[in-house]
């Protein structure tokens, strides 16, 4: 006899329960309650192993048939692990869940699952699909073993169900824990790099300083183009000039070629004089000759003339006509005796006259001879001269030709320090254009890191440490920008030491293992003068007093690093 066995309403199945009797953690209970998961649930799962775990190797193989057929899924199992080993983590993944034991061991294994999805970016949705993947192997084999028992078939696919609801939620809150632990620290790391981007300020200072620079090129370049143009036009002028000298030195050379020719010319008529003179010395001498035999004869004369006058004498009367033309013999002999006298005088005149003339003409001589050999020389350096000024002629014209040369290429000098400079003045714009989008882009990743902590993903003493560290370097980030012009943060801002998200740290209900750290006591001596330099250096700044600021800046830049230092020693101490 057949009857029809009356199925049970879902209500049933669904019915919520008062309190879980599984008790492990705080937010583990909340979540199998939530579930109604109780200790009925894991035997019922147990029981549908009986039927699943013969299919475990079946489901894992057709798990994987699905799961390669995704690119990027392939891709982050052969940059991290193999099929073959996987398929040995499923398997035994299966056979921890149809166990039903959920222990603190559970729990740890699904905790690890959920980091390692996260390290290997695995996302949340590949994950989700190929878990409900599995979960439909399993109810489709549950489904048809137990088609026959629809009562139970429900019991055991809705056990299936919740244990696989609850891994799934295990597994996923675990990941996008670690996922966004691993995002607040890439972002704190990435903020951390940032508070060390102090280029801004020595990039928009450069920009100045090279402003300030093909300023002060273009006023060298007008100088130097005003002293090449002076320089050109005396070259031009000395060329000029130089050019009249060849001129004027090519008429000497003339000159002196024909000074040259007649003094050739005396030295040939003071030969010709000199054999004259020559000639005169001989005919002086031969004078004297005739004189001595002309005064031999006079006195010659006048002894006759004495001896006519005494035999006249001697005749008498007779002899009286012969006396007078003794007497006047005897007196023209007298007379030319005195004449040949003076004669002989004069002739010694003429003879030391003629010497004297000779001396002189040779000495005359010497000098013509001199003179002929230096007109040679200088005709000769006269050449060279006259060589070498039509070089430096040219090379005068060569440096003009040359220093227009340089006019022209001071010039352009010019006009390309002029376009660095217009260049220069966009740098320094762009300069501080980026450096204020690098300020905004870090509030925008800060705000999105502040998200992060909301989410309440801090989980140990460590990660709290690198929070604090972050925010204490964009703390200070926020002052090295204010001191650039951005942002609009206040002396009264910074003055307090414990008012600050480092300084609540620091001064909040910390365990010993923290506030027995000698690096922890150092802190906040370290802390406090950062403070006070912040204070200090906006101060100033807003007293307009901009190199003060900065002075000011560098030691708070050496505080700022002892507090880091500190705050790192404590993180590396846990």
């Amino acid at each position: 006899m057949f009857f029809k066995r009356k199925i049970e309403s879902w209500n049933k199945h669904t019915k919520k329960i008062m309190d879980s009797d599984i008790v492990i953690g705080e937010n583990q209970t909340d979540r199998l309650k939530f579930l109604n998961i109780t200790k009925d649930t894991l035997n019922d799962v147990r029981e549908a192993g009986k039927y699943l775990l013969p299919f475990k190797e079946e489901m894992v193989h057709k798990f994987y048939e699905n799961i390669m057929s995704s690119e990027h899924l392939v891709n982050i199992i052969s940059k991290h692990s193999t099929v073959d080993r996987l398929k040995i983590t499923q398997q035994q993944y299966i056979e921890q869940f149809l166990e039903a034991d959920i222990s603190n061991d559970y729990i740890q294994t699904r905790v690890q699952i959920g980091k390692v999805h996260s390290r290997i970016n695995l996302t949340a949705n590949h994950f989700i699909m190929a878990h409900d993947l599995l979960v439909q192997f399993m109810i489709s084999i549950l489904m048809e073993k137990l088609y026959k028992s629809p009562n139970k078939m429900m019991r055991l696919v809705i056990a299936i169900q919740k244990l696989a609801t609850f891994d799934k939620q295990l597994i996923t809150n675990v990941y996008t824990d670690a996922t966004f632990q691993s995002f607040l620290h890439e972002i704190s790391w990435m903020l951390q790099d940032i508070t060390k981007l102090d280029t801004s300020e020595h990039l928009i200072n450069g920009a100045d300083t090279q402003i300030k620079e093909t300023q002060s090129v273009t006023a060298a370049t007008e100088q130097m183009s005003a002293s090449i143009q002076e320089v050109s036009n005396h070259a031009s002028e000395v060329a000029e000039r130089t050019e009249e000298a060849v001129q004027a030195a090519d008429n000497s050379r003339k000159v002196i070629d024909n000074s040259f020719y007649d003094i050739e010319q005396v030295d040939k008529t003071y030969e010709h004089v000199m054999e004259n003179v020559v000639q005169l010395g001989k005919e002086i001498d031969h004078t004297h000759e005739v004189i001595n035999v002309i005064k031999e004869i006079a006195e010659q004369t006048n002894l006759l003339a004495l001896n006519a006058s005494i035999e006249a004498a001697r005749a008498g009367e007779n002899g009286q006509g012969f006396a007078v033309v003794a007497a006047e013999v005897r007196k023209l002999s007298e007379h030319t005796k005195e004449q040949i006298e003076q004669i002989t005088t004069n002739m010694e005149s003429l003879q030391r006259v003629s010497t004297e003339v000779t001396e002189r003409m040779k000495e005359t001589g010497t000098r013509i001879e001199k003179s002929v050999v230096g007109s040679q020389a200088a005709g000769k350096e006269l050449e060279n001269i006259i060589s070498v000024m039509h070089s430096i002629n040219y090379q005068i014209t060569e440096i003009a030709a040359m220093t227009e040369e340089q006019s022209s290429t001071v010039e352009e000098i010019s006009d390309r320090n002029s376009t660095i400079f217009d260049l220069s003045k966009n740098v320094q714009h762009y300069a501080v254009e980026t450096a204020e989008v690098i300020y905004e882009i870090s509030k925008k990743m800060d705000n999105y890191r502040l998200s992060f902590l909301k989410t309440n993903v801090v989980e140990n003493e460590k990660d709290i440490i690198q929070i604090a560290k972050t925010d204490h370097l964009l703390w200070k980030w926020n002052i090295y920008n204010r001191l650039l012009g951005f942002g609009d943060l206040q002396a009264e801002d910074v003055s307090s030491h414990t008012a600050c998200r480092l300084g609540k740290w620091y001064y909040s209900d910390l365990p010993s293992k923290v506030k027995d750290k000698h690096a922890f006591k150092r802190l906040e001596k370290q802390h406090q003068a950062v403070h006070d330099y912040a204070r200090l250096a906006l101060e100033h700044y807003e007293r307009d007093n901009i190199e003060e600021s900065r002075s000011i800046l560098t030691e708070l830049e050496k505080a700022s690093d002892a507090v880091v230092q500190c705050l790192e020693q404590i993180e590396n101490d846990l």
